[in-house]
């Protein structure tokens, strides 16, 4: 396995940031813990999007907000004054789960045209995919259509449930080719799951127990 030192722990892990229980001690706690380990990327909620622009305003700190997470229950009208309402309030990027619904339905246009909608709003999108909720029929429909329309950023995993092992990511990276940016997400808590991660192809891991992490590596 490779030494700690072939990554740059800071671009690779995402921290996230979506609890709406923090407190403001806590939030502030958080922020303090993203500076001092110089995190790169955060993903969030419209709910904190303004704190954090108004606590990172480098554009060295790429903030994207979470959309329609992680129900993909909301209305394409709503999506869009969202999307609109995160740009305006400084976010880098959208982290969108799909309508697959409407692929049991046999309904691709639709899950299509939803992908479409979005990706025309000006905001790099990320597409999240839960690969163990999904048949492996509707997974790779999902993927197939997204390629086809263009998409180049997805997360694999939505925060609920254990961490992708590294045979399941190599059947993603299988499915998608080597030319998109892959995001693991779900159960990541020690360095060991990092480098699992990383090492079977994945470009980055987002998780909430950075902190953990960070000080598992400083202890090696």
């Amino acid at each position: 396995m490779s030494s700690n030192k072939d990554y740059e722990f800071n671009e690779k892990i995402h921290s996230i940031l979506l609890n709406p229980y923090l407190s403001q001690e806590s939030f502030e706690h958080n922020i303090n813990l993203i500076k001092k380990y110089n995190i790169k990327n955060i993903s969030t909620s419209l709910n904190f999007l303004s704190y954090l622009k108004d606590n990172f305003p480098s554009p060295n700190i790429k903030i994207k907000t979470l959309i329609s997470y992680p129900f993909g229950d909301l209305p394409n009208n709503f999506i869009q004054e969202l999307i609109h309402y995160a740009k305006d309030a400084g976010s880098e990027g959208i982290e969108y789960t799909p309508k697959f619904f409407t692929l049991s339905n046999n309904k691709d246009e639709e899950f299509a045209r939803d992908i479409e909608n979005v990706s025309k709003l000006n905001l790099p999108i990320t597409l999240i995919f839960n690969k163990r909720e999904l048949s492996n029929e509707i997974f790779t429909k999902a993927i197939n259509i997204s390629l086809e329309l263009g998409i180049k950023n997805f997360q694999f995993g939505d925060g609920f449930g254990k961490y992708l092992r590294a045979y399941e990511i190599t059947e993603i990276m299988h499915l998608l080719g080597k030319d998109n940016f892959i995001k693991i997400v779900g159960g990541i808590k020690t360095i060991a799951n990092v480098k699992e991660a990383l090492e079977a192809g994945a470009d980055c891991v987002g998780t909430s127990f950075y902190h953990d992490i960070f000080q598992e590596l400083k202890n090696k």
